[in-house]
């Protein structure tokens, strides 16, 4: 994975409360027979019911076709984004159209973790404080937003910046461009230091079932 420290990109709000992960990585594609929608990328898939009608004509007012927000890197969302089916999909989706970072008051738990998994930043924030910073956007040009990890930090030019809460636990795997799984395993000597000591205080506790 890439490491995650500071990024600046083009913020795109989607205030809509559960987006499902249905909506995100609809398994259809509107105006498409199935065997055709199968062979599509996610990215060309991403939001499709939202950005198109069902007979697969363009929707000229869905918020990711308006020009100033083309290349977002960055989702400003309602509540529960990520909710229903736990398909991962929609990280992927998400991935491939460029967004690299998804702002919510909260999120769909299995979604939330898929995120973390792939390197996609979901960062949980009051709603309050996500309509300042959608606010501070549209007074600016080029609608960018800085999402900051090491100062736990998201900046739009103007205002004050907002500040956000992230464990460690989540903040500094992306930051290292490592996995769960990649970032524990930076451990292992203290594992198995652990493990070693533990043996030696309570070998009952590691002797084998046949033992």
């Amino acid at each position: 994975m890439e490491k995650f420290t500071v990024l600046t990109g083009v913020a795109a709000p989607i205030p809509m409360p559960n987006i499902s992960t249905d909506l995100i990585a609809p398994s259809h594609f509107p105006g498409k027979k199935p065997e055709e929608a199968i062979v599509m990328s996610f990215k060309d898939k991403l939001f499709a019911n939202l950005r198109y009608f069902p007979d697969g004509t363009p929707k000229t007012d869905f918020v990711l076709g308006e020009p100033r927000y083309q290349g977002a890197r960055i989702l400003l969302t309602g509540e529960n984004f990520g909710c229903g089916s736990s398909r991962e999909t929609a990280v992927w989706s998400l991935q491939e159209a460029g967004i690299a970072c998804v702002i919510a008051p909260s999120f769909g738990d299995i979604f939330h973790d898929n995120a973390f998994q792939n390197g996609l930043l979901p960062l949980r924030v009051p709603m309050e404080d996500i309509e300042r910073l959608t606010k501070g956007l549209a007074r600016t040009n080029a609608s960018e937003l800085t999402v900051d990890l090491e100062k736990r930090e998201l900046r739009v030019s103007g205002m004050e910046p907002v500040t956000f809460d992230l464990p460690d636990n989540r903040r500094l795997p992306l930051m290292e461009g490592l996995d769960q799984l990649g970032f524990m395993l930076r451990s292992v000597d203290d594992i198995a230091d652990y493990e070693g000591r533990a043996n030696a205080e309570r070998p009952w506790a590691f002797a084998s079932a046949g033992g």
